[in-house]
């Protein structure tokens, strides 16, 4: 099986500017993506897909090439990292690059590691004809809840663990990513929540920055919640 990995890393950012290049353990956050892909040894290609010469140099200097840059209006705040990711596809469609699959790799989950990584595509075969999406724990059910009318505070039921999209995986089949079709089933791939950090505010980052250095046996072991 051929997969292609897509890094979406464009430049602009409302609630934390800058953030693909933000530093963590003293190296842009957008290197840590590219150099657990590479370090996966299980994908055929990895991209960036990016509106800034800038982000394109720091992920080359990474080993992760940038075919071509995106036009601006699939690099603003609302833009669909879907809409942008077709644009490279198609690009790579006319220099007659083709792949049975497509795994996106978002640069705000720097604590994903290789392991996962081939830990996730070893699922997506297992189960083909499927999608795989990466979640994360969060609590077991009976400590979430809904509010009612009235604002009290309605208790779900049951003790099992609830889980979240971390953004840190996403596996799909080419042709079900190209037209946006739902998969057969999509399948949940279990990190641990330490692990599934989601870097989108600076608060986010220096969470990140606390675990990578004083904990990084709650990062291996999956203990925080």
């Amino acid at each position: 099986m051929t997969v292609v990995a897509l890094i979406p890393a464009r430049a602009g950012s409302k609630r934390f500017p800058g953030k693909n290049l933000a530093p963590l353990g003293g190296r842009p956050l957008l290197a840590h993506t590219c150099e657990a892909a590479r370090a996966s040894g299980v994908l055929s290609t990895i991209y960036v897909n990016t509106d800034s010469r800038e982000i394109a140099g720091v992920a080359e200097r990474c080993g992760v090439p940038c075919p071509v840059l995106r036009p601006k209006h699939l690099a603003a705040d609302d833009s669909p990292t879907w809409d942008a990711n077709i644009f490279v596809l198609d690009f790579l469609a006319q220099r007659s690059e083709a792949y049975d699959a497509v795994m996106v790799l978002q640069p705000t989950s720097p604590l994903r590691t290789a392991e996962d990584i081939r830990s996730a595509l070893a699922l997506f075969e297992e189960h083909a004809p499927c999608a795989v999406v990466s979640v994360s724990p969060v609590a077991p059910r009976s400590w979430l809840g809904h509010l009612g009318p009235d604002g009290r505070f309605e208790r779900w039921a049951g003790d099992e663990p609830v889980y979240r999209l971390n953004g840190a995986i996403y596996i799909h089949r080419m042709d079900d990513y190209r037209q946006n079709r739902t998969p057969p089933k999509t399948m949940a791939y279990v990190m641990p929540a330490a692990r599934g950090v989601d870097v989108d505010r600076p608060e986010d980052l220096e969470y990140a920055e606390f675990l990578r250095q004083r904990a990084p046996a709650l990062v291996a072991s999956g203990h925080a919640r």
